[in-house]
């Protein structure tokens, strides 16, 4: 880490600035598993990218931090959970993610 990073996380502290938190998911095969958060590290990403990956009926779900004008650019229109493809999401809280989890997988509801 250069003295840079360290000069703009004493600032982050010092102002107490939090870091943009995205949901963390433990199983990624299940989402009912996002239940965990990690702090995005670049001040710039204000947005969780949500990442369904469907091969023969199974979703393997990830967030990772994004830049929301980045995510959005890439922003899947539509996804069908029932064929095998890629599919992106953007959402701006945890509790939005979890509304919008809730949405695509209806049973992981809980």
């Amino acid at each position: 880490m250069n003295t840079a990073s360290l000069v703009v996380i004493a600032v982050a502290v010092i102002c107490g600035v939090s870091a943009f938190v995205c949901p963390r998911c433990t199983h990624p095969n299940d989402p009912n598993s996002c239940t965990e958060t990690h702090n995005c590290t670049n001040a710039n990403q204000d947005t969780c990218h949500l990442n369904i990956n469907t091969v023969n009926g199974h979703s393997r779900v990830q967030y990772v931090c994004q830049i929301a004008a980045n995510c959005h650019l890439h922003e899947t229109q539509h996804c069908d959970l029932t064929v095998d493809g890629h599919c992106i999401f953007c959402c701006d809280s945890i509790a939005a993610c979890k509304v919008q989890r809730d949405g695509l997988f209806p049973s992981s509801g809980r």
